[in-house]
């Protein structure tokens, strides 16, 4: 009897834990995501200002409108496609999987892209890689906290979620290394780190008296007794605002400078992979690499 009640209660169990899952993945399933927010204000004022409701053929308008009014880039035409049709789809139950009129309006808008009139809204200008000399003759003109930053983004090339995340246990400084968890792939990588970046961290770790659990970017709280460091996990917004506001660049930056430079000394992909944390080396040579100015300007008469 004992024994049918513990095997009633685990079912029990089991029925309740398949309930909260189905509930949970029902809410995310409605749920719209922050990115799409922007988007979407800006679709429900142009339905208001047109006096039109929100619907599908309103969705067609509003793209047609962003396309050829507003000059939107393609990218950006794709991001409004997306969030509109999850905000029909989760308030106003439109589905639009094999619907006719969906795949002839999408075909029709992106055909638009191909005319000479709107190319250029196809471009697409990735951050530029810059010259690294001047960047670091700039970066040691920074504070204890900008410089070390601005180094170990540099010299490691992680992106804006890697760097927030960064704790100083991560560092061996005395090995010169760093393990950096890659968001996008889900696994820790041990990337180098030179001699002057090591430098830098150290006076970075003695002026703030920065323990093993505090986070390497953290927060700097400036007040009429000076300036105190706060250990948290900021946004990777506050980070690039940072970055922007020391050097005028973004981490993007950082990381495409790092890859030319190694590949101009003479690094192979995968060198250079190893370093950076790609997992493609076709995403390198498509993204990463292109013929620099200064090689142009070498052969030009």
């Amino acid at each position: 009897m004992a024994e049918q009640n513990i095997i009633g209660m685990e079912q029990l169990e089991t029925r309740r834990r398949q309930s909260a899952r189905e509930a949970d993945r029902a809410q995310f399933e409605r749920r719209i995501p922050n990115a799409y927010k922007h988007d979407l204000l800006n679709y429900e004022g142009y339905v208001q200002h047109t006096r039109q409701q929100i619907s599908a053929e309103s969705m067609y308008d509003y793209l047609y409108y962003s396309i050829t009014q507003e000059k939107v880039k393609k990218s950006t035409f794709e991001k409004r496609l997306a969030a509109i049709k999850k905000l029909l789809k989760i308030d106003y139950n439109y589905t639009f999987l094999n619907d006719e009129t969906y795949i002839k309006e999408t075909t029709f808008l992106r055909s638009l892209f191909n005319e000479e009139q709107y190319a250029r809204q196809k471009q697409v200008k990735g951050k530029k890689a810059v010259d690294s000399v001047k960047l670091k003759e700039a970066l040691m003109k920074l504070d204890v906290r900008g410089r070390a930053i601005c180094l170990v983004n540099l010299i490691t090339g992680n992106r804006p979620n890697e760097m927030v995340a960064l704790q100083m246990k991560d560092f061996d400084l005395k090995s010169g290394t760093v393990d950096v968890y890659l968001k996008k792939q889900k696994r820790f990588k041990t990337k180098r780190l030179t001699e002057e970046v090591v430098q830098s961290i150290q006076a970075y770790v003695q002026e703030y008296s920065l323990k093993p659990d505090d986070y390497f970017v953290g927060q700097i709280i400036a007040n009429q007794y000076g300036r105190k460091y706060r250990s948290k996990h900021v946004s990777e917004r506050t980070l690039l605002n940072d970055l922007n506001r020391w050097t005028g660049l973004s981490g993007y930056n950082f990381r495409k400078t790092l890859v030319s430079d190694m590949h101009e000394k003479g690094a192979d992909l995968a060198t250079i992979a190893e370093q950076t944390g790609h997992r493609s080396l076709q995403t390198i040579t498509n993204h990463y690499l292109t013929v620099s100015d200064k090689t142009i300007d070498k052969f030009l008469p």
